[in-house]
């Protein structure tokens, strides 16, 4: 069951699971916060919570949106990618298609 609370400009997702601790989490690369609680828990309990929490959920939006992000891939001939944590070059190999040939 997903719900979701206002905290001024702040949209909380609220799950409530078969858990036993609340879990809050904050996701890049947008910041969207997200609380996990058990299935007990009242959401007016929960929303105190997270109203606890506001400092530092805002703290971890800002420091989400400050970070440099990898600039959008071109697919150029020498332009580096990383696959499974190793850079690469890519190398470019212009072919005719099937469905360009005379």
């Amino acid at each position: 069951m997903v719900n979701q609370l206002r905290l001024g400009e702040i949209a909380v997702d609220v799950v409530l699971k078969d858990i036993k601790n609340v879990h809050l989490s904050v996701y890049p690369p947008t910041g969207r916060v997200r609380i996990s609680a058990p299935h007990r828990m009242k959401l007016c309990t929960i929303r105190l919570f997270a109203i606890s929490k506001l400092s530092w959920i805002k703290q971890q939006q800002t420091k989400l949106r400050e970070q440099e992000r990898e600039t959008p891939r071109e697919y150029l001939d020498r332009e580096s990618h990383y696959v499974w944590g190793k850079r690469h070059l890519l190398k470019l190999i212009e072919e005719p298609s099937a469905h360009e040939s005379s």
